[in-house]
C-alpha cells in the first residue's frame, strides 16, 4: 500500500511539471507573437536603447542603427552591396570597403590607371546628377548611403529617399564633404560596412596628418601666409571663395584664400575676371583644369600675376580621385599634405609629403605606390 502511494505522488508531481512547462511556453509564443519584425529599413527596438552609430541584434539577418541624422533603420547584418546617392559618400566606401561598392558617379574613376583593376572595372556609372531610383533598386543592394549634412540638407530629404526606395535601406551619413569632420563619418561608415579595424587605422593617419599640419600653420603670422587662387574651368576663371567645402584645403593649409570668405559651405563657384585676380595678387594658384594649365604661362595677361611670374601654378593629382576637390569627400586626406608641401615647403619637406602620399594610397586605396607611379600621378 506505501509502494502505491508513493507512485501516486510521483505521477502527480510530474504532471504538475508539465503543466507548467506548457504554460511558460504559451507565455513565451504570446510574447514573440507580439515582438515586430525586423525589415530592411525598419525598426523594432526602443530608441532609448539604442545610441547613435551602434547596433542592436534584432536576429540573424538584421540589425538595426541609428545614422548620422538620427534615424533608426534596420540593415542586413552582413552587408556584401552598397549603392551611393552623391560622389562624397561614394569615396567613402571606395576607401573603406571598395569591393562592397556598386556604383560611381564618373566613367573616369575607372580609367584611373592604376592597379585598381579588381575595384573599379566592375562598377556602374550611375551618374552625377538626379538619382535614378529605378536603377538602384534593380541593383538590389543591401542598401543606399545618402548625404545629409547638418544645418545643409533638407530635414526630408532622408525619409523622402527612403520611400523611392521602398524596402531597400537608406542610411545616412553627415560632415561627407568637412575636411575637418571625416573622422566619425569614416568611423560610423566602417561599422555599417562591417570593416571598424579598416575606419580605424584611416581615421588614425588623417586625425595624425590633419593635427600635424594644422598645429604648424597655426603658428604662421598673417602677414607671411600665402595667398592662393583656386582656379577653375579651362579659363581659370571660376572660383569657389574661402567657407566653400570646395576651397577648403586652402583654409585647412593655412592659406588665404584670394577670393574673400564669406562664400556659403555648399556654394557652386564663381565667375570672375583676368583684371580681378591681378588686383587680388594671388603668390599660388592650384588648379583643376589641365587646359588652364597649359596655357596660363603664355598669356599676357596671367603673366602679371605673381604666381605665374614665379611658376607657382599647380596642377591638382586625381587619380583615382581629385586630391582637392570634386568630389570634396575623403579623396581630399591626401591633399592635405599635398597642399601644405606646396604652400610652405620650409615646414612640410618634399621627403615628408612624399611618404604621408605613399601612406594614404596603401591605407586608403589598398595600393603600394613605387616612386615613378607617385611621380607620374603628381605630373596630372
Amino acid at each position: 500500500m506505501e509502494n502505491k502511494i508513493s507512485w501516486i505522488v510521483v505521477v502527480a508531481l510530474l504532471a504538475a511539471i508539465v503543466c507548467g512547462m506548457y504554460v511558460v511556453l504559451v507565455e513565451l509564443n504570446n510574447v514573440v507573437a507580439e515582438a515586430p519584425a525586423a525589415t530592411p529599413g525598419s525598426s523594432a527596438v526602443s530608441e532609448s536603447t539604442l545610441p547613435s552609430g551602434q547596433f542592436v541584434e534584432q536576429n540573424a539577418s538584421y540589425r538595426t542603427v541609428t545614422d548620422m541624422a538620427g534615424r533608426r533603420v534596420t540593415i542586413p547584418a552582413n552587408v556584401s552591396l552598397v549603392l551611393c546617392t552623391g560622389p562624397p559618400p561614394t569615396t567613402f566606401v571606395y576607401m573603406l570597403a571598395p569591393e562592397k561598392l556598386g556604383n560611381v558617379e564618373s566613367s573616369a574613376t575607372n580609367q584611373s590607371g592604376l592597379n585598381l583593376s579588381s575595384i573599379s572595372t566592375r562598377l556602374t556609372t550611375t551618374g552625377g546628377g538626379s538619382t535614378n531610383y529605378e536603377a538602384y533598386i534593380a541593383m538590389s543592394p543591401d542598401l543606399v548611403f545618402i548625404s545629409c549634412e547638418s544645418g545643409l540638407s533638407d530635414p526630408g530629404k532622408a525619409d523622402l529617399t527612403q520611400e523611392k526606395l521602398g524596402t531597400i535601406p537608406a542610411v545616412c551619413v553627415d560632415n561627407a564633404r568637412n575636411a575637418t569632420m571625416y573622422g566619425p563619418t569614416l568611423l560610423f561608415m566602417g561599422d555599417v560596412l562591417g570593416v571598424p579595424d579598416v575606419a580605424a587605422r584611416q581615421n588614425a593617419y588623417y586625425q595624425s596628418v590633419l593635427a600635424e599640419v594644422q598645429t604648424k600653420v597655426a603658428a604662421i603670422p598673417e602677414e607671411k601666409r600665402v595667398r592662393v587662387y583656386y582656379a577653375e574651368g579651362t579659363d581659370g576663371l571660376s572660383t569657389d571663395a574661402g567657407g566653400s567645402c570646395h576651397s577648403q584645403l586652402i583654409d585647412v593649409c593655412g592659406g588665404i584664400n584670394v577670393a574673400g570668405t564669406d562664400a556659403p559651405f555648399s556654394s557652386s563657384s564663381a565667375t570672375v575676371t583676368k583684371e580681378l585676380v591681378l588686383v587680388w595678387k594671388p603668390d599660388l594658384i592650384i588648379t583643376t583644369s589641365k587646359e588652364f594649365t597649359a596655357q596660363v604661362y603664355d598669356d599676357t595677361v596671367w603673366q602679371l600675376v605673381p604666381a605665374v611670374q614665379n611658376r607657382r601654378v599647380y596642377l591638382t593629382p586625381n587619380k583615382p580621385y581629385n586630391w582637392f576637390d570634386r568630389p570634396p569627400g575623403v579623396n581630399r586626406i591626401v591633399g592635405i599634405p599635398w597642399t601644405a608641401h606646396l604652400l610652405y615647403p620650409d615646414l612640410f619637406s618634399e621627403e615628408w609629403f612624399r611618404a604621408k602620399a605613399k601612406e594614404f594610397y596603401h591605407l586608403f586605396y589598398h595600393v603600394d605606390l613605387s616612386d615613378e607611379e607617385l611621380t607620374s600621378l603628381l605630373s596630372g
